[in-house]
């Protein structure tokens, strides 16, 4: 089973067995809400491409010159050693942890994160494929007594298929209220290790508001 909730800590797993499926998009954006919300907040990436730690690095560059931005510490670690990985976030209020898309490859690892986060995220394109691989792994989630929640992500309710992909999706386990909308702006701001949230008029900031308030509630912070 999951951690109970309480005071202390949260932890947040973003795991999904699909590449491409935007862990990284969401991690970074989660950590900035968290920032920018006052809490001390740490990310750990166990996906060995680093994608969320480079970006971390382009941001404390980008702070050199604009220290008003939020500070967003991200240890890279290895998930061969997760528990120990997980003691770098010791003493702050909010971890974050980011890990690679072959979950199949690392179960065990994968199962001990889970059981000591709070929450795990499944971010997943409304794509065929992305549900034939999402669907089978939110529900190994469940049924392993995690709370687990699915978050869509370049999703275009204008298409066909979103509402088709979406129920299926449904069927198989939670699905976050606010959806990641198709937008390039997205990855625009992570050239310089930034996020919409660090723009308050962007273009597209609203649905990472609305997660990250679901988010909080779900884990109590």
């Amino acid at each position: 089973m999951s951690r109970s909730r309480g005071g202390g800590q949260r932890t947040i797993l973003i795991s999904s067995p699909k590449g491409g499926s935007g862990k990284s998009v969401l991690a970074r954006h989660l950590l900035v809400s968290a920032a920018q919300a006052g809490l001390q907040s740490i990310g750990l990436d166990f996906d060995r491409q680093q994608t969320l730690t480079k970006w971390s690095m382009r941001r404390a560059q980008t702070r050199d010159a604009f220290p008003d931005f939020a500070d967003v510490p991200v240890a890279p670690v290895v998930l061969q050693d997760w528990r120990a990985s997980l003691r770098q976030a010791n003493g702050y209020d909010l971890a974050v942890l980011d890990t690679p898309p072959s979950v199949e490859d690392h179960l065990p690892a994968i199962d001990g994160l889970a059981r000591a986060a709070n929450l795990v995220l499944v971010p997943a394109v409304c794509t065929q494929d992305d549900v034939e691989a999402v669907g089978p792994w939110i529900r190994s989630l469940t049924d392993k007594g995690f709370r687990a929640v699915v978050v869509l992500n370049r999703a275009n309710r204008r298409t066909s298929s979103f509402a088709r992909m979406r129920g299926t999706l449904i069927k198989a386990g939670p699905v976050c209220p606010t959806e990641i909308p198709q937008l390039e702006d997205i990855h625009v701001p992570a050239v310089k290790g930034l996020t919409l949230l660090d723009y308050s008029k962007s273009r597209g900031i609203a649905p990472f508001e609305e997660i990250w308030a679901f988010v909080r509630r779900e884990i109590e912070l």
